[in-house]
């Protein structure tokens, strides 16, 4: 944690935490909270609880994290450092609280059943095994040779069932982009970067409509890539639906192009 204290810079050792470094970072720049949100994409309540090392005020962690990274490169700060500075203070490296109550509540389980089975239960057991096989044994006949009818109604019993007729294909309705957030151009990657830069998208529309199994397919810096990806994790969808009822979409791509500023 001291390396990256020590990579964000000799200021930080001087606040309170990363949240008000971050926002000093934002007034030396002359830029207010709510214009920072409007060229981020992001909501200014989320970026004030990012300043106050805020946790509970934020979305699960995986979200806010990403937000966090995205301030950072918005602010020309180095995003790795800045993520582990937050994780530390907002508490997110701390060890989760061991759930005794349910181990309690299972070794209580297991000391209320009994270990051996009684003997009535055994003396029932075994008499259904014995009337079970006296069943089989006086139930089975032995079909002669010469008997036609009997052969054939063996044959009835023993042919295959009738292939069942494909199901009709149902209504489906393709998923359809409610909420779409543009990737920022994280100005560490400027000097490297071309004029444009491409960075293609594959993955999943879950049935809540959100993105999952995002991965990066094609690229021409790989240095755009955890921008597109924060970005797209953002977008929301009327999921697919069959019949009505909402199914994930696999297989999806999406380009994002960035353009030097």
């Amino acid at each position: 944690m001291a390396d990256a204290r020590a990579r964000m810079g000799a200021d930080i050792g001087e606040v309170e935490h990363v949240g008000v470094h971050l926002q000093l970072k934002r007034e030396a720049r002359g830029v207010s909270l709510t214009e920072a949100a409007a060229r981020m994409h992001v909501k200014e309540t989320h970026l004030a609880a990012i300043e106050a090392v805020d946790a509970k005020a934020l979305p699960p962690r995986a979200y806010a994290l990403g937000f966090v990274k995205t301030y950072a490169e918005f602010l020309e700060l180095d995003p790795r450092a800045i993520v582990e500075q937050f994780k530390f203070d907002a508490g997110y490296d701390a060890p989760q609280p061991i759930e005794t109550q349910k181990f309690r509540a299972a070794e209580e389980a297991a000391e209320a059943e009994p270990g051996d089975m009684t003997l009535p239960v055994f003396i029932a057991v075994l008499v259904f095994i014995i009337w079970s096989a006296w069943q089989i044994t006086t139930t089975g006949t032995v079909t002669p040779i010469g008997d036609d009818a009997a052969r054939q109604s063996q044959t009835l019993v023993f042919s295959e069932a009738a292939p069942t007729p494909p199901a009709p294909a149902g209504e489906v309705i393709e998923p359809q982009l409610v909420e779409r957030i543009d990737p920022i151009y994280p100005h560490s990657c400027t000097a490297n970067a071309r004029a444009e830069e491409t960075v293609t998208v594959a993955f999943t529309i879950s049935a809540s409509g959100r993105v999952a199994a995002e991965r990066v397919s094609n690229s021409t810096n790989a240095c755009f890539d955890d921008a597109a990806l924060n970005a797209l994790r953002r977008w929301r969808f009327e999921p697919r639906t069959v019949n009505g009822a909402p199914r994930p979409a696999y297989d999806q791509s999406r380009a994002f192009t960035f353009q030097r500023p």
